[in-house]
């Protein structure tokens, strides 16, 4: 199986809690890892995987238990190919809305399957596995030279407005993790007045060439777009632990829109995506995101620390940070995702 990319929330979900300035985005999306890591082994899979699995069912049974399962691809019984008409989803329409099936049942009018093969790996199912599969679209597309190749490990983005470290993609049949930013594209417009180290806001020639939600850069100091109206944007200085600067009107403005990825993560397989390809994202579960943004933030709480468990003195007030794993939370999540027979 290809790498394995189980994130069930990205450095920007983590933002949009805090809005963070100085934020160190490649500690983050560590602590994103952890978090999901720890949550993966508790409960499942929530981005699908694809993969081919092998299954002995008891002798003459006519109900097949399988580990949770979103979708289909190929199935075979022994040596029989089958379609959609020989077998039954269950439980109709999942466990839960975007939810899995746990069994297939022999469909009573197929002339293929009467029963499930007893014959060690006589069963052999290729689909998407996992507890959950939803995506939507970024709005973004491919905008490399003239494609992505299959070997590339960057992808350039028409805008990076909506696309964060720790998202995984999906393009075309191929899932891609978005794992850091390469160098930026230059001179995407220039400042049209001087900016002040502790200006928020600031004129720019073309406001119509930055996109809210990305990261530009100004001399040496790297800003986060939060909003912008015409050509005047407002922004979080000092972003990814950047310097705080003044710069000076006709200085160049930078913009991010080339990120670094793993390629065919999760079972899926690289391939060419022509421009122009849209691009879509995963989503976990709302109680899932919020376990994994939970577990990230104390993570990089204890670690600011310096995993003393507290931050703070006498005067100013102390902090704790007791524990990174919030067990009672995570086994109430937890049973709502259980299923009967085979677990992950």
């Amino acid at each position: 199986m290809t790498a394995n990319a189980q994130l069930f929330c990205t450095v920007a979900d983590l933002v949009a809690d805090t809005n963070s300035a100085g934020v160190d985005e490649a500690r983050m999306l560590q602590a994103i890892r952890e978090a999901s890591a720890v949550l993966q082994k508790e409960i499942g899979w929530f981005i699908p995987v694809t993969a081919t699995r092998y299954f002995k069912a008891p002798e003459a049974a006519f109900t097949l238990f399988v580990p949770p399962l979103l979708a289909i691809t190929a199935i075979a019984n022994e040596t029989e190919s089958l379609t959609g008409a020989d077998y039954i989803l269950k439980p109709d329409l999942g466990h839960w809305p975007d939810g899995p099936y746990s069994r297939l049942v022999a469909d009573p009018d197929s002339s293929l399957l009467y029963s499930w093969s007893d014959l060690e790996n006589g069963v052999t199912i290729t689909g998407r596995w996992g507890k959950y599969e939803k995506s939507k679209s970024t709005a973004a597309t491919v905008a490399d030279t003239t494609q992505q190749s299959s070997s590339q490990t960057t992808l350039k983005l028409s805008s990076a407005a909506v696309v964060s470290l720790g998202m995984v993609l999906l393009i075309e049949s191929e899932q891609q993790l978005v794992t850091g930013w390469e160098d930026p594209t230059t001179n995407a417009t220039t400042l049209s007045a001087n900016i002040a180290t502790t200006d928020e806001s600031f004129s720019v020639a073309s406001g119509a060439a930055l996109n809210v939600g990305e990261i530009i850069r100004i001399d040496f100091e790297q800003m986060k777009i939060k909003d912008k109206k015409t050509n005047s944007i407002n922004v979080i200085r000092g972003w990814n632990g950047t310097a705080r600067a003044a710069h000076t009107s006709s200085t160049a403005v930078d913009v991010y829109r080339t990120v670094t990825v793993e390629r065919g993560v999760n079972g899926t397989s690289a391939a060419v995506h022509a421009n122009g390809t849209a691009i879509s994202r995963y989503l976990a579960p709302d109680d899932i995101q919020y376990l994994t943004k939970q577990i990230a933030t104390l993570i990089v709480n204890k670690a600011r620390s310096g995993y003393q468990g507290r931050t703070g003195n006498e005067q100013t007030g102390v902090v704790f940070y007791n524990d990174a794993f919030p067990r009672y939370e995570m086994d109430r999540i937890k049973k709502s995702y259980l299923l009967p027979g085979y677990e992950l």
